[in-house]
């Protein structure tokens, strides 16, 4: 590059700018263990869930491969499913997760993601783990089972299955989708959905009751009706509510003890 001021004329060296390499965003979809909302007992219900191991579960699902955001959906009682939502930082692996719709108290926590499959939440001084949430690995079978009773018929809450990709004997959690109408404590009209075709990278979705009474929701470019934990999507897809299985989901092989 050559500057001129007409009496001089300098030579200056060109200028390189090198890019520095993006931190590659980790797969942070699967279904977790949280140790500290793991119930072994239910309260009454009309639900037949005696055993509430989905009670404890954390499933977490981004839009994109290449989004820093992801959504978790989660159960403390083995029956409701609440939503909350999280981002990786800059400072990829850190992760902000906003507890505030289910505890305001709790607020905005910092967290570390590790690829082995732990999700870390550091106490107030950014680096002591209070608690950590483990991804599952799935068993050679899962006894999921239908859910005959529902205490609406368009209570959308709920774990399912898609028929044409669940096989309950495959050692995988493909064809699992999970559905929430709660942001934290409170029930919306938003509906978050997390899902997966392939066991490994979890979607995340969002819809909204076009009609609640009517059950009639919209996801994504499709309606849908949930009619007594049945989900038909105008592109012929069907998702099946499934109950609480016979199993303790979290005595299931943790990622993180394999490697």
């Amino acid at each position: 590059r050559t500057y001129s001021d007409k009496s001089n004329q300098i030579t200056l060296p060109a200028l390189i700018i090198v890019a520095m390499p993006k931190a590659e965003i980790p797969n942070v979809g699967g279904i977790y263990t949280d140790p500290f909302h793991s119930p072994t007992t239910a309260g009454a219900n009309i639900f037949d869930v005696k055993e509430p191991w989905f009670g404890g579960l954390r499933i977490l699902g981004r839009s994109s491969t290449t989004s820093k955001d992801f959504t978790c959906i989660g159960n403390d009682d083995g029956i409701h499913w609440w939503a909350l939502k999280a981002t990786f930082t800059d400072d990829i692996p850190k992760v902000s997760m906003d507890f505030t719709p289910k505890a305001p108290g709790v607020g905005l926590l910092q967290c570390g993601f590790e690829t082995s499959g732990k999700l870390n939440f550091y106490q107030d001084d950014g680096s002591t783990i209070g608690n950590t949430w483990s991804r599952l690995i799935p068993p050679a079978k899962i006894p999921l089972k239908k859910q005959v009773k529902h205490a609406a018929f368009n209570d959308v809450n709920g774990l399912y299955v898609d028929p044409e990709m669940w096989d309950s004997s495959n050692g995988s959690w493909a064809g699992i989708r999970v559905v929430s109408d709660r942001l934290g404590k409170f029930i919306s009209d938003e509906i978050s959905i997390l899902g997966t075709d392939d066991g490994i990278e979890w979607w995340a979705l969002t819809g909204t009751f076009l009609n609640r009474l009517k059950g009639e929701i919209q996801i994504g470019e499709d309606t849908a009706v949930i009619s007594s934990g049945t989900i038909e999507i105008g592109n012929g897809c069907q998702w099946i509510k499934m109950n609480s299985p016979q199993m303790n989901f979290h005595e299931l092989s943790k990622q993180s003890e394999t490697e």
